[in-house]
């Protein structure tokens, strides 16, 4: 991301437009976070014409009006409205809050791209649901890596009957949250709050998503926690999964670990004759067979893959089709997570709904 332009948009936001005035909008933004900010500069490019609505929930001593027109900030959502059924809104807030939040929006008429997680365990989706159906509301879930060359391609591999016979898979995942935001002390993010939907299957539920994409729904799961003891921490920072699916497809072996020293991103397939890998950190797949090592590097970058999303919602507006993500089918995404949450309280394996 351009430092450059999001030092000015920083500056910009701490210019509040402070009356009760409705205001309509292309798109609103709900959250003033790092992923808040990559959609705004993503918008600028694609539409610097359209207008925009930023909803942050807490001020600053030197917050007066707005510099530009084109972008207000705004503290209550009750004084944004869509200028048309073409309208979007992004949500941006703490996972806790997603589906509060759509839910909000939704009523007014926006289409909706909500971040990942799509919520947490125990928050009812159903209001939500209902309201999307009536509104014909389109949707999108935050999954970005869905729209990545990478996972796109490893998708029409398994497709092809030749690497249909999967014998175990293997995902991983090693990072240190703590270095994720540069200028925000790792102590004040969601990311390490329990209550605001912190912890390592929310934060790292992409690879949770992928999963479901390249192999379906798992029967069960079974987690193990094996974080480090740290009072400094109420959240599980790195865990083992193991999922299970009938007779003749794979167990699928996740390792999700935000607290390492190490940085690492994969997926391996293993087959009768060849594997298949998928590094994420090299943008790269890498197909091993007994005879042969086939290698491909994708050009796209990881802000390509937040463009391509938001622009699917926008496509599926204008021909009134599905996105790549509807709300509705990432609830199987969703009952993963609930039920990873579930195994991992009751040491239990645990059914996926």
């Amino acid at each position: 991301m351009n430092n450059g332009l999001i030092l000015a948009i920083i500056k910009i936001m701490r210019k509040l437009k402070n009356n009760n005035k409705k205001i309509f909008v292309d798109y609103l933004i709900i959250g003033t976070g790092s992923i808040a900010l990559r959609h705004l500069e993503n918008i600028v490019k694609l539409s610097p014409k359209k207008k925009i609505a930023i909803c942050r929930r807490f001020t600053q001593n030197d917050d007066n009006k707005f510099i530009n027109a084109k972008i207000d900030i705004i503290q209550n959502l009750d004084l944004v409205a869509p200028i048309n059924n073409k309208s979007i809104a992004i949500i941006c807030s703490a996972a806790t809050m997603h589906i509060a939040d759509a839910e909000n929006v939704a009523k007014k008429g926006f289409n909706l791209l909500i971040e990942k997680p799509l919520t947490v365990p125990g928050v009812k989706t159903e209001k939500l649901s209902k309201i999307c159906k009536e509104l014909k509301l389109k949707t999108l879930v935050g999954y970005n890596m869905r729209f990545t060359n990478r996972l796109k391609s490893i998708l029409n591999i398994l497709k092809k009957s030749q690497y249909r016979n999967i014998k175990e898979v293997e995902i991983s995942v090693e990072t240190d949250f703590r270095k994720w935001r540069r200028n925000l002390n790792y102590k004040n993010s969601v990311s390490f709050k329990k209550e605001l939907g912190g912890g390592v299957i929310n934060e790292l539920s992409h690879e949770i998503d992928y999963l479901r994409l390249l192999f379906g729904k798992p029967k069960k799961v079974t987690v193990k926690d094996i974080s480090k003891t740290n009072s400094l921490f109420d959240i599980e920072t790195n865990i083992i999964a193991i999922f299970e699916y009938s007779e003749k497809y794979p167990i699928v072996r996740m390792r999700l670990n935000m607290l390492s020293k190490n940085t690492k991103r994969y997926c391996k397939v293993y087959l009768d004759n060849s594997t298949l890998t998928i590094d994420h950190m090299n943008n790269s797949l890498l197909i091993n067979k007994s005879t042969s090592t086939q290698s491909k590097y994708y050009k796209d970058n990881l802000n390509d893959s937040y463009m391509r999303e938001l622009k699917n919602l926008s496509d599926a507006i204008k021909s009134n089709s599905n996105t790549d993500l509807e709300f509705e089918e990432c609830l199987t995404t969703q009952y993963m997570i609930n039920a990873m949450h579930k195994s991992l309280q009751s040491k239990k394996s645990i059914a996926i709904r």
